[in-house]
Parts: structure tokens; sequence; C-alpha cells
């Protein structure tokens, strides 16, 4: 019986492998829709948007400079002020240049309430002359807090790109391991086969075992990146993709 050389066997895999190629599990319908990037990805950064830590202190930032605002125009009413008082009893004596004149006993007087009321107002130069450069320093830092959030903004979107992209690429080599390995498997079946009718030998065996353990071991390094991959999108994202995309 003709020996199949390690060539032959290797050009078979090669040929099962275009084999395969064709036949891969289809995905489903949210996987599809997650791949299609004009579909996913501004879902995806919308969600990241509104999941997003940094824009929440920016938002935070901007109210504050807001009440802060408040705060500084309301502070110019602070030098006023409103005094009264309550007395009840009877009236007093009262005198002219040391002579009494209302002099009367006070226990025979008549008792009444008095009342006393009065405005006062106290404004520094400096707090006076300075409020509209305070005010002004105000509306810079709203301003300020909303080219923050901006640029919060910004680096979520590319942060979403980057890890949509990463993932893209990461579903892709895990593919294309997938029909490595279903091509390795049959191949080292066949090698198998042909080993224990003695028609390869121990080297072209030995070839085929390593081709197999190394494409096993790609296998499962393409499925730890890949899960790493949809795991970081889904804490960027603050939910479960499926669940993100099946609510759509």
């Amino acid at each position: 019986m003709k020996k199949i050389t390690l060539a032959i066997l290797l050009a078979f895999q090669g040929m099962l492998v275009m084999a395969q190629s064709g036949t891969t599990q289809e995905a489903t319908d949210w996987e599809k829709k997650l791949f299609n990037s004009e579909y996913a990805l501004p879902i995806l950064t919308e969600a990241a948007i509104t999941n997003a830590a940094e824009l929440e202190n920016a938002d935070a930032a901007k109210l504050q400079a807001i009440e802060q605002k408040k705060i500084i125009r309301k502070n110019f009413y602070s030098g006023f002020s409103i005094n009264s008082a309550y007395t009840y009893g009877s009236l007093g004596n009262y005198n002219l240049n040391g002579e009494p004149i209302n002099s009367f006993n006070a226990f025979d007087a008549p008792l009444r309430a008095r009342y006393n009321v009065g405005l006062s107002m106290s404004l520094p130069l400096g707090q006076l002359l300075s409020r509209h450069n305070l005010i002004k320093n105000q509306e810079l830092a709203i301003a300020q807090a909303e080219g923050s959030r901006k640029l919060a903004e910004r680096a979520v979107r590319q942060r979403v790109i980057t890890l949509y992209q990463n993932l893209v690429l990461a579903k892709s080599q895990l593919e294309l391991q997938q029909q490595a390995y279903q091509s390795a498997v049959v191949t080292h079946k066949l090698a198998e086969k042909q080993f224990k009718s003695g028609e390869i030998q121990i080297d072209a065996m030995s070839t085929v075992q390593q081709a197999f353990t190394s494409s096993s071991a790609a296998l499962k390094q393409a499925k730890v990146n890949y899960e790493t991959q949809l795991l970081l999108m889904e804490d960027t994202i603050g939910m479960r993709l499926i669940d993100l995309i099946q609510s759509k």
C-alpha cells in the first residue's frame, strides 16, 4: 500500500479549511446587529455616554458653577438688614437741658405698646465694585465646565470606537481559530487512522499532534480574548450587549 506522505496530509488539511469556511455556524440576530457598525456604533455610544461617570462629574461641576453664580448675585443683599423691636410699658420722662418737661409718676402712667422698625445698609466698596467681575468669572467657570463635558464626551466616543474595533477583530480571530481547529480535529483523526495502519511514520504523526495542540490552544486564547472584549464593552455601556441590542 502506498504510503501517504506528510506533505499530502497537510495539503488535505488546507482543502478541509477551504471547504469548512462556508459552513460556519450562523450568528444569532443580535450578534448580526452588533457587528453591523452603522447600526451598533450609535447605540453603543449613546449607552456609554449615559453610563460615563466623567460626564456625570462634568454635569455636576456645571451645576455647581451655576449655583455659585446665584450666590454671588444674592451677596449684594447681604449688606442690608431689617431691625425691629417691641416694648410694652409706660412712657419715660423726657428732659431738655436738664429740665424735666414731662415729669410724672410712672406708676400712675398708662401702659402702652411700642414698636420700632429700622432698615440699615452696609456695603463694602470693594465688594460693590468687584460684583460684576465675580459674576463674569463665574460665567467663565460655567463655560469651562461645558467645555470639559464636551472633551469628556469626545473621549467616551473615541473609547467606544476603539473597543468596538477590538471586539470586531476578536470576533474575526475567533472564527478563524474555530475553522482551523475543526480542520485540525479532522486531520488529527485521519492521521491517527493512518498511523495505526502503518501508512505514516511517527515523525509525521508527531507533527500532526503538535499542530492539533497548537490549534486547540490558539482557539482557547481566541475565546478568552473575545470574551474579554465583550466584558470591556459591557463595562463601558453599563449593561449586557444582548440586552442593549434586543431593546432597540
